[in-house]
């Protein structure tokens, strides 16, 4: 291999890794400002939710998924967070998986939050990455999002924001 070959080949390499790390973090990291009025969902038994009905007290939105870690070791401190807060704050689940899935979880737990299936791929909403939380305001105002699993603490100072 020549000096030549070498160094057009270490550019290139370099230049498609570089557009690999940020379509990876647009992706993955960066995720869009959702509205209440666009998120589709439905409850348990089939019946279409507005989450536009929670405005009037603030609001996390978190989305999950049953097979995954990092969302089943967050519940135990929303569930901490809401019985501490009551009635203050609402928390909505939403999984994208079939609907007995997500009650057979909820049925195994004992989480107080209400858990809701989207009628979209989580993937249309261009969220790549759970969980991932949306904290809205009383007014149904997006104030923050988190992509990752969140602990009491993080959790607290996320709420503390869009009270």
């Amino acid at each position: 291999m020549n000096k030549k070959s070498f160094w057009k080949g270490f550019v290139t390499g370099s230049i498609a890794f570089v557009i690999l790390i940020v379509v990876a973090y647009l992706n993955f990291f960066i995720q869009p400002d959702i509205t209440l009025d666009q998120i589709k969902a439905q409850d348990l038994k089939g019946k279409e939710v507005s989450l536009t009905k929670y405005i009037g007290k603030p609001l996390v939105v978190n989305f999950w998924a049953t097979w995954c870690s990092p969302c089943i070791n967050e519940f135990p401190h929303f569930e901490d967070i809401k019985k501490e807060l009551g009635n203050d704050v609402q928390f909505v689940m939403i999984s994208d998986e079939a609907p007995n899935k997500i009650i057979s979880f909820k049925d195994s737990k004992n989480y107080s939050f209400t858990f809701l299936k989207s009628n979209a791929k989580l993937s249309e909403y261009s969220i790549y990455s759970v969980p991932t939380t949306y904290f809205y305001n009383a007014n149904g105002t997006l104030v923050k999002k988190h992509t990752g699993g969140l602990d009491t603490e993080s959790l607290k100072e996320y709420i503390h924001g869009i009270q």
